[in-house]
């Protein structure tokens, strides 16, 4: 026999078209009498599934609520946090809060669906989990900036680097954590991204840390101001103080680099002053170029040591605008004198304030100075004498500075000692060439004394023949063998005997042949003799003509060397206007007349025409 249904229950029609989940149940059992629609959307109940349907039954086997404990719930007040898990139509959990109100006879249960909300509010956890696990795990760091640009928020890498508690309302404004140097550039960074949402800025900054480190961030503003839910400009900013340092560090290595070659490059210009220059104050000069420039002083000075009077004496000087001063300074005596006797650096970080002055210059060109060093320059053991350096403005020098300046103090005193050795030397070999030109002048002399007939001779020859050189554009070094060839033009007669030398009567024929000789002795005792052997053209080759009927060898036209073709006439002038024994001296009209018909047989014609100008000049 079936089961009869359960008598319907009367229901206001509110019941059934209410949007929550409702209930009718009787309190005995716990038997469903009644749903409504939302309840059976909710529960998938069928329209004809309300027999004998139990709250347990309905709510789900896995976990069927006590009946007891149902019964202490009817009309208990409910913790809103409180959530029950039911099975829903398609098998689904669901998170509801369940009310249960006496109805007398029946318990009327409201069924509130938080499973959405909950899922929605699981789902922002998740989200927030996720972030955050990404905020916090990542090597950049987050913040956010609000209008005023105070932190607003910071994750757990800015929080690091900033100093402040992560994801926390922060009331420090980015300001008062950007390196003072930074600030413009940040708010500058700010004030173009006004007016641009979503825009991006790049910006490299300083910021100080908890403990007063500062840091190179390098971030991106990101304008989020306009968005409602964020009002606020996005800082993702990563540390780049490894590199920053690092790029310094390459930056210094490479100025160290820069500055060693410029020094190198300094001491190879004053080495090779110190080859080249044949002056001491020269070689002073680009010394002192090299050192203003390369140690940074605005004037610079160099006193040379003179060993007979132990003084100093100014030689050069730089950057001072005034001409060096003249007076010598005693050793011992000032701070150069000081620096010279004690031979070590004597240094002054304020002239001002000291009242000490260098020496280079006078008193009244150092006013405008403050540091100053003396630098002893010594070789070998050996004072040259002393640099003095001269600044505007205090310097604190490094240890390379220093080294730089001990080796230019090295090669400043190697340039003064190379220019006074050589200039010694040249001394020495101006002094050797007088006793060589004066041993000639006597030789020259020795052989007019030898024969009355050319006495005073070869010093005249040898004016004209200089002369005729100079006016016909031969080089000064050349002139100089020129000068000496014509004084030693009759050298060659030593290897004659006095006998044909002096003889005053007509030659045989044999004695002509020996005298003509002559130049042949001439080379042979010339060619032997380095010093004399550019030279040697005119006491060899002064007797040869040009159409090659000369002596000693036949020379042709230009084959005779230059010199030999000048003194060639000028032999002829001075013989012919100069008195002999047997024949009165020659007028010059007549000479040159003679001159000029022996042009092209015995002389070079355009000499001749040179020659012939030259001496009409004189007239």
């Amino acid at each position: 026999m079936a089961t009869p249904a359960p008598a319907k229950v009367a229901v206001d029609p509110v019941f059934h078209a209410h949007p929550q989940p409702l209930l009718l149940v009787k309190p005995a059992d716990w038997t469903v009498v009644e749903a409504n629609e939302a309840a059976k959307r909710l529960y998938g109940i069928a329209p004809d599934a309300l027999q004998r349907l139990t709250l347990p039954e309905l709510w789900g086997p896995a976990n069927p609520p006590d009946p007891s404990e149902l019964a202490s719930r009817i009309d208990a007040e409910v913790d809103e946090g409180h959530l029950e898990t039911h099975l829903g139509r398609d098998g689904r959990a669901l998170q509801v809060q369940v009310t249960l109100r006496s109805l007398g006879a029946r318990v009327l249960v409201s069924v509130v669906d938080q499973t959405s909300r909950r899922r929605s509010e699981e789902e922002a956890r998740r989200s927030e989990r996720v972030y955050r696990a990404l905020i916090e795990n990542s090597f950049d760091g987050v913040a956010l900036l609000g209008p005023d640009m105070a932190l607003r928020a910071v994750g757990e890498v800015a929080a690091r680097a900033l100093g402040v508690e992560p994801l926390a309302e922060a009331d420090a404004a980015p300001r008062e954590l950007i390196h003072p140097a930074d600030r413009q550039v940040f708010a500058e960074a700010v004030a173009r991204l006004t007016g641009r949402p979503n825009e991006r800025e790049t910006v490299t900054y300083r910021t100080r840390d908890a403990q007063g480190r500062w840091h190179w961030l390098e971030g991106t503003l990101t304008n989020l101001a306009d968005d409602p839910d964020i009002g606020a400009h996005v800082l993702h900013f990563h540390d780049v103080t490894g590199r920053v340092r690092a790029a310094e560090e390459v930056a210094h290595l490479n100025a160290q680099l820069e500055r060693r070659l410029q020094h190198l490059q300094a001491l190879r210009r004053i080495d090779m002053a110190i080859t080249n220059a044949i002056d001491v104050g020269l070689a002073l000069d680009i010394f002192l170029e090299q050192v203003q420039a390369d140690l940074g002083v605005e004037a610079a000075g160099v006193l040379l040591y003179e060993s007979h009077g132990q003084t100093l004496k100014p030689a050069a000087g730089r950057g001072f605008g005034v001409p060096i001063a003249e007076d010598e300074l005693r050793l011992g005596d000032g701070l150069a004198g000081y620096a010279a006797l004690e031979q070590r650096t004597v240094h002054v970080p304020d002239m001002r304030a000291d009242g000490r002055l260098g020496a280079s210059v006078e008193a009244a060109a150092q006013a405008g100075f403050v540091s100053y060093w003396a630098v002893p320059m010594l070789t070998k053991g050996q004072l040259q004498g002393v640099i003095e350096l001269y600044t505007r403005a205090p310097l604190v020098p490094d240890a390379e500075w220093f080294e730089f300046l001990e080796t230019f103090a090295d090669q400043g005193a190697i340039a003064v000692e190379s220019a006074q050795l050589f200039r010694s030397l040249e001394r020495s070999n101006i002094e050797l060439q007088l006793a060589y030109d004066r041993t000639i002048e006597g030789w020259a002399y020795a052989l007019d004394l030898k024969d009355e007939e050319t006495a005073g001779h070869s010093k005249r020859v040898t004016r004209l023949t200089v002369r005729m050189a100079q006016r016909i554009g031969m080089d000064a070094k050349e002139i100089v063998h020129v000068q000496r060839g014509a004084l030693l033009h009759d050298i060659g007669k030593m290897g004659i005997p006095d006998s044909i030398l002096l003889k005053r009567g007509a030659l045989t024929p044999e004695e002509r042949q020996e005298i003509e000789r002559h130049p042949v002795y001439a080379y042979e005792l010339l060619s032997p003799i380095e010093f004399l052997r550019p030279a040697i053209d005119i006491p060899y080759c002064h007797h040869e003509k040009w159409d090659g009927s000369g002596y000693p060898r036949g020379l042709v036209g230009e084959q005779i060397p230059v010199p030999a073709r000048i003194f060639a006439i000028v032999d002829v002038f001075d013989a012919l206007t100069s008195d002999r024994p047997y024949r009165a001296a020659w007028d010059r009209e007549r000479t040159l007349t003679h001159i000029a018909e022996q042009s092209g047989s015995h002389f070079d014609p355009a000499l001749v025409d040179a020659f012939m100008e030259m001496i009409r000049s004189d007239e």
